[in-house]
């Protein structure tokens, strides 16, 4: 094989196998809180999503930059999930988005159930508004 080949060859490899680590950061089988914000002038998003696991993505902005943040601790990560158990995700029916708006989705076995708010005619429950502030807290302390 000449050397033209043999980097054509490698650039094919490296090239598949960065479009499956894509996949496996994307794909996840078990409970993810997903939570974040956007809109305002900009209309642009900052979604995190959160696993079991710890795992943390940020995905931001119109582009869609995926990014994987430190895992936190399973400590840590075990509280949010108690916490997000306490608040009864699933049984609420808030969908009331605003300019600025702010949102918490559960996905549980494949069944996602989301509350969003942001529009001042409605205010959004205590409990929702206080998971969500512990939740970006707790983030951005990691």
């Amino acid at each position: 094989m000449n050397i033209f080949t043999r980097i054509s060859v490698l650039l094919v490899i490296l090239f598949f196998s960065s479009c499956s680590s894509q996949k496996v950061l994307n794909q996840y089988a078990g409970t993810e809180i997903i939570f974040g914000n956007g809109g305002g002038f900009t209309r642009q998003s900052n979604e995190y999503t959160l696993n079991t696991d710890g795992k943390l993505i940020f995905v931001k902005g119109i582009e869609k930059d995926t990014v994987l943040l430190p895992s936190l601790s399973k400590k840590v990560t075990a509280d949010i999930y108690k916490r997000l158990s306490a608040l009864g995700l699933d049984s609420l029916d808030f969908n009331h988005p605003g300019d600025r708006y702010y949102f918490i989705h559960e996905v549980k076995n494949e069944i996602g159930h989301k509350v969003v708010w942001g529009d001042p005619s409605y205010t959004v429950p205590a409990e929702i508004d206080e998971f969500y502030k512990f939740l970006m807290t707790t983030i951005n302390n990691n």
